[in-house]
């Protein structure tokens, strides 16, 4: 017991912690020194003596806990900023106060700032006009930002934005994390920094090739429609032969220009240059309008069309009749398409109670959608598995396309779906037009 007390007093004495105990082994010492020089009875030295190895061996019990508690806080602290140093993102650590109390060295090459001069420095918005912490500033405050555009919901936490930088040029994703007390007091915050220039060029070098690819290919396209229709007015009693392949030309025409509309459209969503005009539209009336365009096409299919009584003969509401009448045609054309022999397609519009949304169905008896299809349904590019089997040539844009075009109109869209028994296709509209978002954001990945 007395080797192990020694050890420890020779290894961990000369410790600041142990200024405690040496101040009450001294106290203790002239207590028992005075007691024994002061005349007691034989039979009280053990009493004296017990009472000051008790003194001496508790205040050593304590201060040993209290170096063992500060050794684990200072090895967490160091396994922390170890993890920190070694992350491939950018992390700043700050008080309420925005004190800053740590970044990493990827925050240092990235904004330019070095740990030494701005760790301790409590930055302000004012930061913003020197030019060492011009970047840093921006990202710590991203309203000063060029651009920035919020992710996450308002007042959701972590708090997920995507700021670009003009000095230097940077194309960024930072999430901000709270960090509380156990009684839930916010006491420092944590933004991480995801560096996505390289991404971003090379998604807008995606996008300039398909959209340049796109345009160039609408001129020869609409010039070869041109000439078929007119090849096919010189010709009035062509065989059937001749009709049948003059058909088959157009058709793949149309369709051609359809892939190349389609493309255009996911170009100019990527940009925010889609462009919407808003207007009152009566949305029960517009529905039956494209019921009604579809009607020939859904013939062909042998397909029954129709629009369930609504609750109310009107519901107006603030929309783009032509982007909103996108994404119907593409969700009645999918449900036409991929149906059953004489199947039907219903929709129906219905108000979700106590929200100022209006439900837009489509519900078909078709094919349904493969369960390892859904996850990537309204990405660009994906067509289900058993789709492509009954149209190999589709783009796989249209949800992706309606997505975007719900989105900003400020409701959401979904489905749900039974494989081999049909699928329900739903998106929702705002009532209030003061939920449509300000400015189109593109509602997905870049190419």
């Amino acid at each position: 017991m007395f080797s192990h007390f020694f050890s420890n007093l020779k290894l961990y004495g000369k410790r600041p912690e142990f200024l405690g105990f040496w101040l009450t082994l001294t106290f203790a010492s002239a207590l028992l020194v005075l007691a024994l020089f002061s005349g007691p009875r034989l039979f009280f030295v053990p009493l004296f003596l017990g009472a000051f190895l008790g003194i001496v061996l508790g205040a050593f019990s304590t201060c040993m806990r209290l170096v063992a508690s500060l050794s684990g806080e200072a090895e967490k602290r160091r396994e922390l900023s170890a993890l920190i140093e070694n992350l491939k993102d950018g992390v700043i650590i700050y008080n309420p106060d925005f004190k800053i109390l740590s970044i990493n060295s990827v925050t240092e090459r990235l904004l330019g700032v070095s740990s030494q001069e701005i760790t301790g420095v409590r930055v302000d918005p004012g930061f913003v006009h020197d030019p060492r912490f011009k970047a840093f500033t921006e990202v710590l405050f991203p309203s000063l930002a060029p651009s920035v555009n919020q992710l996450s919901e308002s007042g959701a936490w972590p708090q997920i934005a995507a700021i670009s930088l003009a000095e230097p040029p940077l194309e960024l994703v930072t999430t901000l994390h709270r960090m509380t007390s156990a009684q839930g007091a916010v006491v420092g915050f944590l933004k991480i920094i995801r560096d996505e220039t390289r991404e971003h060029a090379l998604a807008e070098t995606k996008r300039e090739f398909i959209s340049v690819a796109a345009h160039q290919l609408r001129t020869p396209l609409s010039a070869l429609r041109w000439a078929v229709e007119s090849l096919a007015g010189l010709i009035p009693n062509a065989s059937a032969e001749a009709a049948a392949l003059l058909t088959q030309i157009t058709d793949l025409t149309e369709r051609t220009m359809r892939i190349t509309n389609d493309l255009l459209d996911a170009s100019k969503i990527e940009e925010g240059k889609f462009g919407y005009s808003f207007e009152d539209v009566d949305l029960v009336a517009f529905i039956k309008k494209v019921i009604q365009e579809a009607a020939v096409s859904a013939s062909e299919y042998g397909i029954r069309v129709f629009l369930e009584p609504p609750a109310h003969d009107s519901y107006r509401i603030s929309m783009d009749p032509a982007r909103i009448g996108t994404v119907l045609s593409n969700l009645i054309d999918n449900a036409i398409r991929y149906n059953t022999t004489r199947g039907t397609v219903t929709l129906s519009v219905t108000e979700i109670p106590n929200s100022p949304f209006l439900k837009v169905e489509v519900h078909d008896t078709g094919i349904g959608i493969p369960e390892s299809d859904r996850s990537r349904l309204f990405e660009k590019l994906s067509r289900g598995s058993n789709v492509q089997q009954i149209e190999p040539n589709g783009t796989g844009l249209g949800l992706y396309i309606a997505k975007n075009i719900i989105a900003r109109h400020g409701g959401n869209i979904g489905y749900e779906s039974i494989e081999g028994r049909g699928s329900r296709f739903w998106f929702t509209l705002p009532t209030d037009p003061s939920l449509i978002p300000p400015r189109e954001i593109a509602a997905g990945e870049g190419w």
